[in-house]
């Protein structure tokens, strides 16, 4: 029988999904089932790691908490993801950054960057698993649109703040004063 066949039958626990070794391949953990993640694209890493400088700097610089790249996030849900970036405020960093490297609840702000093999999941399935787990702030970076659209969670769910999109300056929410130029994040990517 096929790895695929016995994931497909066998219903995972997050703890059994924290307990795999590190990939490749990378798994998620959706309603017991272990989602096998595709490798990412040259352009789509390029993205991810031109936007977490700029925050990894913004927050190391003024001591707001911690931003990492691509790291498990076990969330209160039973949901086990790898979102591109996370971030964890400083005064919650002892109740979810665990010694293990991983995450264990809902981060302050998750940012995912679509990409072919992700864009259907991190635009619906993750976003109900992002707004149910109590995730403050979810971005969805489009690099093939030029856009970055910001949600904040409220008591109704999560509610679309903003869309900057190319030639603008993203000013999130939650991080005042900080401006990124989408110019300087999107230009390894093809402009439609």
């Amino acid at each position: 029988m096929s790895q695929v066949a016995l994931q497909d039958v066998k219903r995972w626990s997050l703890s059994e999904w924290l307990q795999l070794p590190e990939g490749p391949p990378f798994y998620e953990l959706e309603n017991g089932r272990l989602i096998q993640m595709p490798s990412p694209r040259r352009e789509h890493q390029r993205v991810v790691a031109k936007l977490f400088n700029y925050l990894d700097k913004w927050c190391t610089v003024r001591q707001l908490g911690t931003v990492v790249m691509e790291v498990d996030v076990a969330l209160p849900t039973g949901r086990g993801y790898i979102p591109d970036i996370a971030f964890v405020r400083r005064e919650r960093e002892a109740e979810l950054l665990a010694e293990d490297g991983k995450i264990h609840g809902a981060p302050d702000l998750v940012v995912e960057v679509l990409s072919e093999g992700s864009r259907s999941r991190d635009l619906f399935r993750k976003f109900e698993g992002y707004q149910e787990a109590g995730v403050r702030y979810y971005w969805i970076v489009d690099p093939e649109a030029w856009l970055i659209a910001e949600y904040a969670l409220t008591e109704q769910g999560y509610v679309l703040r903003s869309v900057t999109e190319e030639g603008e300056v993203f000013r999130p929410s939650l991080f005042e004063g900080l401006e990124i130029d989408l110019k300087a994040i999107m230009t390894t990517t093809q402009r439609p």
